[in-house]
């Protein structure tokens, strides 16, 4: 598979620094003793800030570690192998069921919320040594299968996550706690494991051909020689917290001869070009978010995320909680979008518009030079957008999930290093996320539209329908 997203490795070193810190260790005596971990690899302890008022108000900070652990083997295989890629789909569904399991092994200790794949009641378990090993089981599980069709992880990489959890359960006091801890670690991962087993991804790709008529999809450069369509058959991915990949609909894309795709193509034909920021063209702030949008989905809200675990102090059970319903909700929205857009099988824009002069819309035209900002163009059909959809998805489940909108919060992009973007609300940087796709090329405005609605009744089901409170 060829790459179709670059993150360079100046870059991805730099986000790397920011997930991998100094950390402090809890030791007998309640003293606390700073460590200094090697930032190229995931950091060797969690902290801990435990009060001793009981599990329910147990810190969030091995949550956050494993959390950053599983966003280290992305980062760092793309650093040490850049292709193939890491598609963003199945990174979705990567974090879900890490996150899951994490969910699951607190709430087995204390059932403070509904669990999602497991019931294994143990209230004399240690959270941080359930937490720990669970979400250890579920990533070195992926390990080989998040990059088809290399399917191969650095052993860097692997030694780097066996390495954590051998440091944070030697750090842990052994016992009975710390023995049922590591046996309900390994339920939960075992059970999402199960539980996704047959799901339908080990059965997403095969080959398609692709359209003739105006409107339908064509493979893009540099996929055309080999006629590479990405994962047709993720949309056939059973779900994680929506009831199947159609249930809600999409609408269609404009008709071709219609006055509102013309109004469509000529926007993007003038905005989403290589050569478009300028005079008439997109401002240097629309290239800039275009370019900080680039980033996977899945990585960039779960930043956002943490950024907000941040501010209202959180506990362990809230924070995992928050963290599996984010990424059940991204991985929702890649298989509905995927759905949706084999079902519509529309055009590109890059294709649209190099092909205008013959597409029976005398308003168009063509440009067979024309090329998006930032190439290439993901190999899939471009209606609904699936950036948009996972942005839209992101937000409006946090939303509900705080019941609040207005968050102020910053962070950076592995796309767009040196350059954070600051937000006075979820629902602008969903706008904003939804809008790069136009402006980098890849979508018409329609698509990132009609992408962010469907995510936003994604986000809305899952945060009303699962994992609820007990």
């Amino acid at each position: 598979m060829i790459s179709y997203l670059h993150a360079n490795k100046t870059s991805t070193n730099k986000m790397l620094l920011s997930l991998i810190i100094a950390v402090t260790i809890f030791i007998p005596g309640c003293q606390k003793q700073t460590t200094t971990v090697n930032t190229d690899e995931p950091a060797t302890n969690a902290r801990f800030e435990n009060n001793g008022i009981g599990w329910g108000t147990t810190s969030p900070e091995m949550v956050l570690r494993w959390n950053d652990a599983a966003t280290y083997v992305v980062l760092k295989t793309l650093q040490l192998q850049p292709t193939p890629r890491i598609p963003p789909f199945r990174e979705s569904r990567y974090y879900a069921m890490v996150n899951i399991a994490v969910h699951d092994a607190l709430n087995n200790i204390a059932p403070k919320y509904e669990t999602y794949a497991l019931e294994a009641k143990d209230k004399d378990a240690d959270p941080d040594a359930a937490v720990a090993q669970a979400a250890h089981d579920v990533i070195t599980y992926f390990f080989g299968k998040l990059n088809p069709p290399a399917n191969n992880t650095p052993q860097l990489v692997q030694d780097s996550i066996h390495n954590l959890l051998a440091a944070v359960l030697t750090s842990i006091p052994d016992g009975e706690a710390k023995t049922k801890g590591i046996a309900l670690g390994v339920a939960a991962a075992q059970a999402i494991i199960q539980d996704r087993a047959n799901d339908g991804a080990a059965n997403a790709i095969y080959s398609i051909t692709q359209g003739t008529q105006p409107g339908e999809y064509r493979f893009t450069a540099p996929f055309i020689a080999n006629g590479f369509y990405d994962s047709p058959g993720w949309g056939d991915v059973s779900t994680f917290g929506i009831q199947n990949s159609t249930q809600f609909a999409v609408p269609p894309p404009y008709l071709v001869n219609s006055a509102e795709y013309t109004a469509d193509y000529n926007e993007i034909k003038r905005l989403g070009c290589v050569t478009c920021t300028g005079v008439d063209g997109r401002t240097q702030d629309q290239e800039n978010f275009a370019k900080f949008w680039v980033e996977s989905s899945a990585f960039g809200w779960n930043k956002v995320a943490k950024e907000i675990i941040v501010q209202k102090n959180m506990d362990a059970w809230k924070t995992a909680r928050l963290f599996a319903l984010l990424q059940m909700t991204v991985a929702d929205a890649y298989i509905a979008c995927l759905k949706s857009k084999m079902i519509h099988f529309f055009w590109r824009p890059v294709t649209a518009i190099q092909l205008g002069d013959s597409d029976g819309n005398p308003n168009t035209v063509g440009d067979p030079t024309w090329q998006v900002l930032w190439f290439p163009t993901p190999p899939i059909a471009d209606h609904p957008s699936a950036h948009a959809a996972a942005g839209g998805a992101a937000a409006e489940l946090m939303k509900q999930f705080f019941d609040k909108d207005d968050f102020s919060f910053s962070f950076e992009s592995i796309t767009l290093p040196g350059n954070p973007r600051s937000f006075s609300s979820l629902s602008e940087a969903a706008r904003e996320n939804s809008l790069s796709r136009l402006y980098v090329g890849y979508h018409f405005r329609k698509a990132c539209m009609d992408g962010e609605a469907l995510g936003k009744s994604i986000g809305d089901w899952i945060a009303t329908h699962s994992l609820l409170e007990n």
